[in-house]
């Protein structure tokens, strides 16, 4: 005769036997290298110096960070990606679900159309980008030659450098130029470099799908009854807009802006195959992409990396912290 503590006992251990290869998996791969990266960005290891020749350093990985110039560019290359690539993103996609929304033929086409690029690798997306940005005989410079001979008689084409670039948008378009000003607001005032925003731009189109998707569920989740009343008030389709469709869909819209932020300050890989080298003069380079270059390609840095990742996930953390406290309020729930 089985008691109920036995049987209890029994589909606690079954439980505990189902969720032990996934719980090895997440030790394993995931809190384990977190302590040991913590603990790393303590000392002065190398992936080239013996173990034993490894000492304490306390808190120096950081500081020379901190007083680092490309650790700086890395850091403001990342906030440009962020402010630039997330509104747009948002934005687009917001206007894709709307038009998607509607009565709109082939619909289901369109849908699948707007998704494909972000079900496509990052790294297949890149080169395909690399070679339109490409400066001799890419696409993007066809169609500026195109635009700037044919459509406007103009003498000499206009020809852009694209990802060989570091000049700030700012800069080149009204020549915001601020260099006795700290590095940090001369970043700021220039603009990302052509050459990141060719990337953000490829980062944008690429994410549009996916963020569309989750918008579009947030517009049929809307009562229509709303709509109905405000048509029955006489209120314009800008009104519904901005009275209804936007409120009721801050919950989404809060969502997506905390992901997005966090994958703006993630972004990695379009960098690493479009611009090998972060650009020139390091003017693409994002941190992810500077951790990357501290710990695996030169000295092997291990530590320094581990430092700079931490310095990071303590960015991330606070943004994040900071979002609920000020935006998460403000979100409006059915």
């Amino acid at each position: 005769m089985v008691t109920a503590t036995q049987r209890k006992v029994r589909e606690s251990l079954t439980a505990y036997a189902y969720l032990a290869p996934a719980a090895v998996v997440l030790i394993t791969f995931w809190f384990l290298p977190v302590i040991v990266s913590l603990a790393m960005s303590f000392f002065n290891l190398t992936a080239l110096s013996p173990l034993d020749e490894a000492s304490f350093v306390g808190v120096a990985n950081f500081k020379r960070a901190l007083n680092s110039e490309q650790f700086q560019r890395s850091l403001w290359n990342t906030v440009n990606y962020a402010v630039y690539s997330v509104p747009l993103t948002l934005f687009f996609s917001l206007m894709a679900a709307l038009l998607l929304n509607s009565k709109v033929k082939g619909i289901a086409v369109w849908r699948t159309v707007f998704f494909l690029p972000y079900i496509t690798t990052w790294v297949a997306i890149s080169i395909v980008w690399m070679y339109i940005y490409h400066k001799n005989y890419g696409l993007a410079n066809f169609f500026l030659q195109t635009v700037s001979v044919d459509l406007l008689g103009l003498e000499s084409p206009w020809k852009l450098q694209w990802l060989d670039e570091d000049r700030g948008i700012w800069e080149m378009l009204f020549g915001f130029k601020v260099s006795n000003w700290p590095f940090a607001m001369d970043e700021l005032v220039s603009g990302p470099s052509l050459a990141l925003f060719s990337i953000i731009i490829t980062s944008v189109w690429r994410d549009i799908g996916y963020f569309m998707i989750i918008f579009l569920a947030g517009l049929q989740n809307i009562d229509k009854t709303y709509y109905e009343a405000a048509d029955i008030d006489g209120a314009s389709p800008w009104t519904q807009f901005w009275h209804i469709t936007f409120p009721l869909l801050s919950p989404v819209s809060f969502f997506l802006l905390v992901i997005s932020l966090i994958g703006a300050f993630q972004v990695f890989v379009p960098m690493l195959v479009m611009t090998p080298n972060g650009g020139i003069n390091y003017s693409t380079a994002p941190m992810v992409f500077y951790i990357y270059d501290s710990g695996f390609r030169g000295n092997w840095e291990l530590s320094y990396a581990s430092a700079i990742a931490y310095l990071l996930t303590g960015m991330i953390l606070t943004l994040t912290i900071i979002q609920n406290k000020v935006l998460g309020k403000k979100v409006v729930y059915q």
